[in-house]
């Protein structure tokens, strides 16, 4: 065979990468970020996210994620799943002193003056500035201030029902239940809003459900429902032993 019919062989110059599919994800990842499209810099910035967060031990991925403890399957017998948080109102108990913890603009509190008619309802917020009053149709008091301060200045043993959705974090919605846990009668009810490790919306990690499965076994409460929610920020109903 001569030199000029020898078949033809490829040589990589010294100075030529070959480029694997992974990298070429992780460059297309990178070039989005200057995309013009807003969705696509958020794509690519979980794009990048998820490489870096993979890389790190199992553990830390974990605390980062706010990754909860597995209820006992005792703590569930029983419980009922709901199509949305208003449904899931019919459960509590009528007439009662109850509180809500962060109220944003008020709709939810309207929906519990309308179907649980509690003799008396504590609005609780650090800040009033977006509630609109109007329609609240129910005995109510304002309370301004940090939930848990404010909570644990209720006399012990006098609420029937609690819905908290405060601070997200571990350690604000700990202080949060633990305080709750006080105010409220044996047998009385809590709600947890934003029960996830993950808010879709805020695109960040939540420590509300690590915060209470901890709770949940410590205290030997029992999980009476699962309001779901359709951008994963689920409600779930517990009750103090009675």
């Amino acid at each position: 065979m001569t030199a000029a019919s020898a078949p033809h062989r490829f040589h990589k110059p010294a100075n030529c990468a070959v480029t694997s599919p992974v990298i070429s994800k992780g460059f297309r990842a990178l070039s989005a970020l200057a995309s013009p499209d807003p969705l696509r810099r958020i794509w690519a910035l979980e794009r990048i996210t998820e490489r870096l967060l993979w890389k790190l031990p199992k553990e830390t991925v974990e605390r980062y994620l706010e990754i909860p403890a597995s209820l006992p399957q005792s703590a569930l017998e029983g419980a009922r799943l709901f199509a949305d948080r208003e449904l899931m109102l019919a459960v509590i108990p009528k007439g009662g002193e109850v509180a809500e913890v962060g109220t944003w603009r008020g709709e939810f509190s309207k929906a519990i003056c309308r179907v649980v008619r509690p003799a008396r309802f504590h609005l609780i917020d650090i800040d009033f500035s977006s509630f609109d009053w109007s329609g609240l149709e129910c005995e109510y008091l304002r309370h301004q201030g940090d939930s848990s301060t404010v909570l644990r200045e209720f006399p012990t043993a006098s609420l029937d029902w609690i819905y908290i959705d405060g601070d997200h974090s571990y350690e604000g919605a700990l202080k949060d239940l633990e305080a709750a846990h006080r105010a409220l009668k044996p047998g009385a009810l809590i709600t947890c809003n934003d029960y996830t490790n993950w808010a879709s919306l805020a695109v960040t990690p939540y420590g509300v459900a690590r915060a209470v499965n901890e709770f949940v076994i410590r205290e030997g409460y029992r999980v009476l429902g699962l309001a779901l929610s359709p951008s994963g920020n689920h409600d779930l109903l517990i009750q103090r032993p009675g």
